[in-house]
């Protein structure tokens, strides 16, 4: 079965469609997002290497990162950014690489993957299809001003550093537009199994 990989701007829903994936189809999943916190506020060695180059105040007492501060210095230093990518994403593609090949070889199951820079960083090559969540960009910002507390000032700013959405959905296999309600995008997600199935 095929190696899978979601992706999509910030707020479209793409862990919405991978956790339904995840469900309908038999498959292990993977989500960068999760193992991104995790890593960031977990793994003593990552944490270690941020606060040496970014300082003590990345972190706050109980240990969590402060997510805030890291977006707004690599929002406006880019050094900064490909400094945090070189500590956070190799250990992210060490997780993922390696079942998405040992999936792709796999006839009963698949290996889906939400990779938000997947297209930015040209990692789609390590997959059999693509899936785009794209949504309208007034939806995607109400949804991360209720769902994240993010201000539309600082949602702007996390779409401006990252690949266009329009860039994204020419290049996938599947698009999801998820600009409705949740009954809307679960049955494209459905149908997208029904498909995925017959692979």
């Amino acid at each position: 079965m095929p190696a899978l990989a979601i992706t999509g701007s910030i707020g479209s829903g793409k862990s919405l469609v991978l956790r339904a994936l995840g469900h309908l189809l038999p498959a292990v999943t993977f989500s960068a997002d999760e193992e991104n916190r995790r890593l960031l506020d977990e793994d003593s060695t990552v944490k270690q290497l941020i606060q040496n180059q970014f300082g003590k105040s990345i972190y706050s007492q109980d240990g969590k990162a402060d997510r805030k501060a890291l977006f707004s210095l690599i929002s406006q230093d880019f050094s900064a950014r490909t400094l945090l990518e070189s500590i956070l994403h190799p250990r992210l593609q060490a997780l993922w690489k390696p079942p998405a090949e040992k999936f792709s070889q796999d006839p009963k199951s698949f290996f889906i993957a939400e990779i938000p820079l997947l297209y930015d960083k040209h990692l789609e090559v390590f997959f059999d299809k693509t899936i785009v969540v794209g949504c309208s960009d007034r939806i995607r910002g109400e949804r991360l001003q209720q769902l994240r507390s993010i201000s539309a000032t600082e949602a702007a700013a996390w779409l401006k550093i990252q690949l266009s959405q329009d860039l994204k959905a020419v290049e996938a296999d599947y698009l999801l537009w998820n600009d409705g309600s949740l009954d809307l995008i679960h049955q494209q997600i459905n149908i997208l199994a029904s498909r995925l199935h017959q692979l």
